[in-house]
Protein backbone atom coordinates (compact mmCIF):
# COMPACT_ATOMS: atom_id res chain seq x y z
CA UNK A 1 0.00 0.00 0.00
CA UNK A 2 1.35 3.46 -0.93
CA UNK A 3 2.28 5.98 1.88
CA UNK A 4 -0.61 8.68 0.73
CA UNK A 5 -2.96 5.74 0.96
CA UNK A 6 -2.09 5.00 4.21
CA UNK A 7 -2.38 8.76 5.29
CA UNK A 8 -5.94 8.55 4.04
CA UNK A 9 -6.39 6.05 5.99
CA UNK A 10 -5.26 6.96 9.29
CA UNK A 11 -7.07 10.69 9.01
CA UNK A 12 -10.66 8.60 8.69
CA UNK A 13 -9.63 6.71 11.73
CA UNK A 14 -8.79 9.83 13.45
CA UNK A 15 -11.77 11.15 12.37
CA UNK A 16 -14.17 7.93 13.42
CA UNK A 17 -12.11 8.33 16.71
CA UNK A 18 -12.95 12.05 17.05
CA UNK A 19 -16.98 11.83 15.91
CA UNK A 20 -16.97 9.12 18.42
CA UNK A 21 -15.83 10.86 21.42
CA UNK A 22 -17.73 13.66 20.64
CA UNK A 23 -21.08 11.71 21.37
CA UNK A 24 -19.18 9.98 24.41
CA UNK A 25 -21.88 8.55 27.04
CA UNK A 26 -19.56 10.90 29.99
CA UNK A 27 -21.28 13.82 28.44
CA UNK A 28 -24.65 12.75 28.59
CA UNK A 29 -26.38 13.73 32.35
CA UNK A 30 -26.13 10.87 35.27
CA UNK A 31 -29.21 8.61 35.42
CA UNK A 32 -29.43 6.40 38.20
CA UNK A 33 -32.38 4.30 36.72
CA UNK A 34 -31.60 3.67 33.30
CA UNK A 35 -28.24 2.31 31.85
CA UNK A 36 -26.68 5.00 29.71
CA UNK A 37 -26.91 4.57 25.84
CA UNK A 38 -23.01 4.54 24.63
CA UNK A 39 -21.27 4.30 21.63
CA UNK A 40 -18.54 2.03 21.30
CA UNK A 41 -14.30 2.97 20.61
CA UNK A 42 -12.65 0.23 18.90
CA UNK A 43 -8.61 0.86 19.53
CA UNK A 44 -7.56 -1.34 16.99
CA UNK A 45 -4.37 -3.55 17.68
CA UNK A 46 -4.66 -3.01 21.48
CA UNK A 47 -6.95 -4.76 24.63
CA UNK A 48 -9.18 -2.55 25.66
CA UNK A 49 -7.83 -0.86 28.83
CA UNK A 50 -9.69 0.14 32.09
CA UNK A 51 -8.56 2.56 34.89
CA UNK A 52 -10.41 2.75 38.05
CA UNK A 53 -9.28 4.49 41.36
CA UNK A 54 -11.34 3.73 44.56
CA UNK A 55 -11.51 6.73 46.86
CA UNK A 56 -12.70 5.36 49.93
CA UNK A 57 -13.60 6.90 53.18
CA UNK A 58 -11.65 5.33 56.29
CA UNK A 59 -12.73 7.11 59.28
CA UNK A 60 -14.52 5.23 61.94
CA UNK A 61 -17.54 4.38 60.17
CA UNK A 62 -16.60 2.25 57.32
CA UNK A 63 -15.69 -0.56 59.19
CA UNK A 64 -18.16 -2.68 57.86
CA UNK A 65 -17.54 -1.52 54.22
CA UNK A 66 -13.70 -2.04 54.42
CA UNK A 67 -13.64 -5.61 55.72
CA UNK A 68 -16.10 -6.38 52.64
CA UNK A 69 -14.28 -4.73 50.37
CA UNK A 70 -11.28 -6.73 51.63
CA UNK A 71 -13.33 -9.77 50.98
CA UNK A 72 -14.64 -8.65 47.60
CA UNK A 73 -12.04 -6.86 45.66
CA UNK A 74 -11.25 -10.04 43.84
CA UNK A 75 -14.96 -11.34 42.90
CA UNK A 76 -14.95 -7.61 41.32
CA UNK A 77 -11.45 -7.80 39.58
CA UNK A 78 -13.02 -11.66 38.11
CA UNK A 79 -16.03 -10.10 37.07
CA UNK A 80 -14.32 -6.94 35.19
CA UNK A 81 -11.78 -9.46 33.41
CA UNK A 82 -14.72 -12.07 31.94
CA UNK A 83 -15.28 -8.97 29.42
CA UNK A 84 -14.83 -9.75 25.77
CA UNK A 85 -12.14 -8.57 24.52
CA UNK A 86 -10.73 -9.32 27.69
CA UNK A 87 -9.85 -5.16 29.13
CA UNK A 88 -6.63 -4.64 30.61
CA UNK A 89 -7.45 -3.77 33.95
CA UNK A 90 -5.62 -0.90 36.23
CA UNK A 91 -6.73 -0.14 39.46
CA UNK A 92 -5.50 2.59 42.03
CA UNK A 93 -6.59 3.53 45.80
CA UNK A 94 -6.81 6.36 48.00
CA UNK A 95 -8.23 6.54 50.98
CA UNK A 96 -9.19 9.78 53.02
CA UNK A 97 -10.31 11.00 56.31
CA UNK A 98 -9.89 14.25 58.05
CA UNK A 99 -7.55 17.06 58.85
CA UNK A 100 -6.38 16.11 62.31
CA UNK A 101 -6.45 12.29 62.13
CA UNK A 102 -3.23 10.33 61.62
CA UNK A 103 -3.44 10.73 57.94
CA UNK A 104 -5.74 12.72 55.75
CA UNK A 105 -5.05 10.90 52.46
CA UNK A 106 -3.34 7.39 51.48
CA UNK A 107 -2.75 6.72 47.65
CA UNK A 108 -1.55 3.56 45.78
CA UNK A 109 -1.19 4.15 42.44
CA UNK A 110 -2.54 2.61 39.24
CA UNK A 111 -1.15 -0.63 39.00
CA UNK A 112 -2.11 -4.32 37.29
CA UNK A 113 -0.79 -6.81 40.18
CA UNK A 114 -3.94 -7.36 41.65
CA UNK A 115 -1.96 -8.67 44.76
CA UNK A 116 -0.12 -5.35 45.38
CA UNK A 117 -3.66 -3.75 45.08
CA UNK A 118 -5.40 -6.32 48.03
CA UNK A 119 -1.83 -6.05 49.70
CA UNK A 120 -2.57 -2.34 50.04
CA UNK A 121 -6.69 -2.66 50.88
CA UNK A 122 -5.33 -4.95 54.25
CA UNK A 123 -3.43 -2.36 55.40
CA UNK A 124 -7.09 -0.17 55.55
CA UNK A 125 -8.26 -0.12 59.08
CA UNK A 126 -11.10 2.62 59.96
CA UNK A 127 -10.45 5.30 62.15
CA UNK A 128 -10.92 9.12 62.91
CA UNK A 129 -13.57 11.51 61.73
CA UNK A 130 -15.65 12.44 64.36
CA UNK A 131 -17.29 15.56 63.76
CA UNK A 132 -19.54 14.55 60.65
CA UNK A 133 -18.05 16.06 57.39
CA UNK A 134 -14.83 14.51 56.06
CA UNK A 135 -11.95 15.83 53.65
CA UNK A 136 -13.46 14.15 50.47
CA UNK A 137 -11.84 16.65 48.67
CA UNK A 138 -8.09 15.69 49.13
CA UNK A 139 -9.46 12.22 48.21
CA UNK A 140 -10.74 13.37 44.90
CA UNK A 141 -7.63 15.55 44.42
CA UNK A 142 -5.25 12.67 44.98
CA UNK A 143 -7.54 10.63 42.17
CA UNK A 144 -7.44 13.22 39.70
CA UNK A 145 -3.90 14.51 39.87
CA UNK A 146 -1.29 12.17 41.87
CA UNK A 147 -2.37 9.28 40.01
CA UNK A 148 -0.61 8.57 36.57
CA UNK A 149 -3.83 8.03 34.59
CA UNK A 150 -3.73 7.09 30.51
CA UNK A 151 -4.28 10.07 27.74
CA UNK A 152 -5.12 7.29 25.33
CA UNK A 153 -8.79 8.67 24.46
CA UNK A 154 -9.58 4.21 23.80
CA UNK A 155 -8.92 3.85 27.70
CA UNK A 156 -12.39 3.80 29.83
CA UNK A 157 -11.13 6.43 32.94
CA UNK A 158 -13.06 5.94 35.89
CA UNK A 159 -13.29 7.33 39.68
CA UNK A 160 -15.86 5.27 42.50
CA UNK A 161 -16.30 7.28 45.54
CA UNK A 162 -17.32 5.55 48.47
CA UNK A 163 -18.29 7.33 51.60
CA UNK A 164 -21.51 7.83 54.23
CA UNK A 165 -20.51 11.86 55.17
CA UNK A 166 -20.40 15.02 53.31
CA UNK A 167 -17.55 17.43 52.01
CA UNK A 168 -16.17 19.78 54.30
CA UNK A 169 -16.03 22.19 50.78
CA UNK A 170 -15.31 25.20 53.69
CA UNK A 171 -11.40 23.71 53.49
CA UNK A 172 -9.16 26.35 51.49
CA UNK A 173 -6.56 23.50 50.80
CA UNK A 174 -7.95 22.02 48.13
CA UNK A 175 -10.62 22.82 45.06
CA UNK A 176 -14.20 21.94 46.45
CA UNK A 177 -15.85 18.60 45.28
CA UNK A 178 -18.04 20.31 42.54
CA UNK A 179 -15.25 21.98 40.43
CA UNK A 180 -13.34 18.36 41.00
CA UNK A 181 -16.05 17.14 39.23
CA UNK A 182 -16.09 19.39 36.97
CA UNK A 183 -12.04 19.18 36.27
CA UNK A 184 -12.86 15.52 35.69
CA UNK A 185 -15.86 16.05 33.35
CA UNK A 186 -13.55 17.96 31.31
CA UNK A 187 -10.83 15.42 31.52
CA UNK A 188 -13.30 12.69 30.21
CA UNK A 189 -12.86 10.96 34.17
CA UNK A 190 -16.54 9.56 35.37
CA UNK A 191 -16.88 9.92 38.85
CA UNK A 192 -19.62 7.56 40.13
CA UNK A 193 -20.37 7.90 44.10
CA UNK A 194 -21.45 5.16 46.29
CA UNK A 195 -23.21 6.30 49.53
CA UNK A 196 -22.94 4.06 52.04
CA UNK A 197 -26.09 4.81 54.86
CA UNK A 198 -28.58 7.11 54.33
CA UNK A 199 -27.96 9.91 55.53
CA UNK A 200 -29.44 12.97 53.17
CA UNK A 201 -26.60 15.84 53.20
CA UNK A 202 -24.36 12.92 51.84
CA UNK A 203 -26.89 12.00 49.11
CA UNK A 204 -27.46 15.71 48.23
CA UNK A 205 -23.64 15.86 47.90
CA UNK A 206 -23.13 12.73 46.07
CA UNK A 207 -25.78 12.96 43.89
CA UNK A 208 -24.34 16.58 42.74
CA UNK A 209 -20.92 15.53 42.32
CA UNK A 210 -21.74 12.08 40.15
CA UNK A 211 -24.01 14.44 37.89
CA UNK A 212 -21.35 16.97 37.42
CA UNK A 213 -18.70 14.65 36.34
CA UNK A 214 -21.28 12.53 33.99
CA UNK A 215 -21.22 9.64 36.58
CA UNK A 216 -23.83 7.23 38.27
CA UNK A 217 -24.80 7.47 41.34
CA UNK A 218 -25.95 4.64 44.06
CA UNK A 219 -26.77 4.09 47.25
CA UNK A 220 -26.03 0.82 49.67
CA UNK A 221 -26.42 0.07 53.24
CA UNK A 222 -23.66 1.75 55.59
CA UNK A 223 -22.10 -1.90 56.00
CA UNK A 224 -21.54 -2.26 52.60
CA UNK A 225 -24.32 -5.02 51.91
CA UNK A 226 -21.53 -8.08 50.53
CA UNK A 227 -23.03 -11.32 50.99
CA UNK A 228 -20.87 -13.93 50.10
CA UNK A 229 -22.31 -17.34 48.22
CA UNK A 230 -20.20 -20.68 49.14
CA UNK A 231 -20.11 -23.17 46.53
CA UNK A 232 -19.22 -26.93 45.99
CA UNK A 233 -16.06 -25.67 44.56
CA UNK A 234 -14.63 -22.88 46.82
CA UNK A 235 -12.24 -25.32 48.42
CA UNK A 236 -10.97 -26.76 45.52
CA UNK A 237 -10.42 -23.40 43.68
CA UNK A 238 -9.03 -22.81 47.42
CA UNK A 239 -6.01 -25.45 46.90
CA UNK A 240 -5.75 -24.57 43.55
CA UNK A 241 -4.99 -21.02 44.63
CA UNK A 242 -2.26 -22.42 47.12
CA UNK A 243 -0.70 -24.28 44.08
CA UNK A 244 -0.34 -21.81 42.19
CA UNK A 245 1.18 -18.93 44.68
CA UNK A 246 3.52 -22.17 44.79
CA UNK A 247 4.85 -21.98 41.25
CA UNK A 248 6.08 -18.01 41.88
CA UNK A 249 9.70 -17.57 41.17
CA UNK A 250 10.09 -14.03 43.07
CA UNK A 251 12.82 -12.49 41.65
CA UNK A 252 14.42 -8.68 41.87
CA UNK A 253 15.96 -6.41 44.59
CA UNK A 254 15.47 -7.79 48.58
CA UNK A 255 12.47 -5.50 48.64
CA UNK A 256 11.38 -6.96 45.98
CA UNK A 257 11.88 -10.52 47.19
CA UNK A 258 9.92 -9.42 50.42
CA UNK A 259 7.06 -7.62 48.74
CA UNK A 260 6.24 -10.75 46.58
CA UNK A 261 6.56 -12.92 49.91
CA UNK A 262 4.10 -10.53 51.72
CA UNK A 263 1.70 -11.29 48.44
CA UNK A 264 1.87 -14.96 48.69
CA UNK A 265 1.25 -14.89 52.28
CA UNK A 266 -1.48 -13.08 51.96
CA UNK A 267 -2.63 -15.42 49.21
CA UNK A 268 -2.27 -18.18 51.44
CA UNK A 269 -4.38 -16.74 54.52
CA UNK A 270 -7.13 -16.11 52.32
CA UNK A 271 -10.85 -16.77 53.41
CA UNK A 272 -12.23 -19.57 50.76
CA UNK A 273 -14.33 -17.81 48.86
CA UNK A 274 -11.70 -15.03 48.04
CA UNK A 275 -9.31 -17.53 47.30
CA UNK A 276 -11.54 -18.58 44.56
CA UNK A 277 -11.91 -15.68 43.38
CA UNK A 278 -7.97 -14.58 43.09
CA UNK A 279 -7.47 -18.39 41.85
CA UNK A 280 -10.17 -17.56 39.01
CA UNK A 281 -9.16 -14.47 38.18
CA UNK A 282 -5.32 -15.41 37.75
CA UNK A 283 -5.91 -18.41 35.83
CA UNK A 284 -8.34 -15.85 33.67
CA UNK A 285 -5.22 -13.15 32.86
CA UNK A 286 -2.57 -15.76 32.98
CA UNK A 287 -0.67 -13.51 35.13
CA UNK A 288 0.83 -13.21 38.77
CA UNK A 289 2.40 -10.21 40.98
CA UNK A 290 5.13 -8.22 39.42
CA UNK A 291 7.72 -9.84 40.86
CA UNK A 292 6.67 -13.09 39.40
CA UNK A 293 9.78 -13.71 36.96
CA UNK A 294 7.65 -16.35 34.68
CA UNK A 295 5.70 -13.30 34.35
CA UNK A 296 8.80 -11.23 33.50
CA UNK A 297 10.06 -13.44 31.26
CA UNK A 298 6.73 -13.65 29.18
CA UNK A 299 6.51 -9.78 29.34
CA UNK A 300 10.01 -9.48 27.35
CA UNK A 301 12.56 -9.91 30.33
CA UNK A 302 15.89 -11.68 29.70
CA UNK A 303 17.02 -13.67 31.72
CA UNK A 304 20.70 -13.04 31.02
CA UNK A 305 20.31 -9.59 32.12
CA UNK A 306 19.57 -10.48 35.29
CA UNK A 307 22.10 -10.03 38.24
CA UNK A 308 22.84 -13.57 39.57
CA UNK A 309 21.87 -11.95 43.03
CA UNK A 310 18.49 -11.02 41.32
CA UNK A 311 17.45 -14.32 40.17
CA UNK A 312 15.11 -16.63 42.23
CA UNK A 313 16.98 -18.48 45.25
CA UNK A 314 16.22 -21.71 43.32
CA UNK A 315 18.25 -20.63 40.37
CA UNK A 316 21.44 -19.10 41.71
CA UNK A 317 24.11 -21.40 41.15
CA UNK A 318 22.68 -23.23 38.33
CA UNK A 319 24.32 -23.77 34.67
CA UNK A 320 22.23 -21.48 32.17
CA UNK A 321 20.94 -25.03 30.87
CA UNK A 322 19.69 -26.37 34.53
CA UNK A 323 17.92 -23.08 34.67
CA UNK A 324 16.20 -23.18 31.97
CA UNK A 325 15.25 -26.24 33.01
CA UNK A 326 13.83 -25.33 36.26
CA UNK A 327 11.73 -22.29 34.52
CA UNK A 328 10.20 -24.98 31.40
CA UNK A 329 9.09 -27.29 34.85
CA UNK A 330 7.58 -24.27 36.49
CA UNK A 331 5.68 -22.72 33.54
CA UNK A 332 4.53 -26.38 32.76
CA UNK A 333 3.47 -26.95 36.46
CA UNK A 334 1.67 -23.46 36.41
CA UNK A 335 -0.31 -24.11 32.76
CA UNK A 336 -1.53 -27.18 34.60
CA UNK A 337 -2.92 -25.95 37.45
CA UNK A 338 -4.22 -22.75 35.48
CA UNK A 339 -6.44 -24.97 33.45
CA UNK A 340 -7.49 -26.93 36.70
CA UNK A 341 -9.00 -23.72 37.95
CA UNK A 342 -10.15 -22.93 34.32
CA UNK A 343 -12.41 -26.13 34.47
CA UNK A 344 -13.42 -26.01 38.28
CA UNK A 345 -14.13 -21.79 38.08
CA UNK A 346 -16.48 -22.26 35.04
CA UNK A 347 -18.33 -25.08 37.09
CA UNK A 348 -18.73 -22.54 39.66
CA UNK A 349 -19.89 -19.79 37.61
CA UNK A 350 -22.01 -21.95 36.22
CA UNK A 351 -23.55 -23.09 39.73
CA UNK A 352 -23.53 -19.03 41.18
CA UNK A 353 -25.80 -18.71 38.28
CA UNK A 354 -28.23 -21.02 39.04
CA UNK A 355 -28.39 -20.09 42.39
CA UNK A 356 -28.48 -16.81 42.90
CA UNK A 357 -31.44 -13.87 41.99
CA UNK A 358 -31.00 -10.55 40.91
CA UNK A 359 -33.67 -8.66 43.60
CA UNK A 360 -32.25 -5.14 43.03
CA UNK A 361 -30.78 -4.62 46.24
CA UNK A 362 -27.07 -5.49 45.81
CA UNK A 363 -24.25 -4.80 47.45
CA UNK A 364 -20.98 -2.72 47.13
CA UNK A 365 -19.27 -5.21 44.76
CA UNK A 366 -22.50 -5.99 42.62
CA UNK A 367 -23.40 -2.08 42.18
CA UNK A 368 -19.59 -1.32 41.04
CA UNK A 369 -19.18 -4.50 38.81
CA UNK A 370 -22.76 -3.24 37.06
CA UNK A 371 -22.27 0.11 36.82
CA UNK A 372 -18.54 -0.87 35.32
CA UNK A 373 -19.71 -3.12 32.86
CA UNK A 374 -22.64 -0.67 31.28
CA UNK A 375 -19.56 2.06 31.20
CA UNK A 376 -17.24 -0.62 29.40
CA UNK A 377 -19.61 -0.60 26.47
CA UNK A 378 -18.31 2.71 25.45
CA UNK A 379 -14.69 1.13 25.24
CA UNK A 380 -16.59 -2.21 23.67
CA UNK A 381 -16.33 -4.30 25.90
CA UNK A 382 -19.21 -6.94 26.41
CA UNK A 383 -20.27 -8.97 29.45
Amino acid sequence: MRPRKLEVLAASAIAVCCLALAIHPALRPVSTAVAPVVTTVAVAGARPRIEVVFVLDTTGSMSGLLDGAKEKIWAIANRLAAGQPRPELRVGLVAYRDLGDDYVTRRLDFSADMDAVYAELLSYQAGGGGDGPEHVGRGLDDALHAMQWTQDPGTLRLVFLVGDAPPHDDYQDTRTTAELAALAAGRGILINTVQCGAAGDTEAAWRKIAAIARGEYTRIAQDGGMVTVATPFDQRLADLNNELAGTVLSWGDAAAKRASQVKLGNRMSMSTSNAAEAASYSARTARMNDEDLLGALAGGQALADIPTDQLPDALQGLAPAEQQRALDAARSRRDSVNAQIRDVAAEREAYLRAHTTADGDGGFDDRVTDTLRRQAAAIGIAY
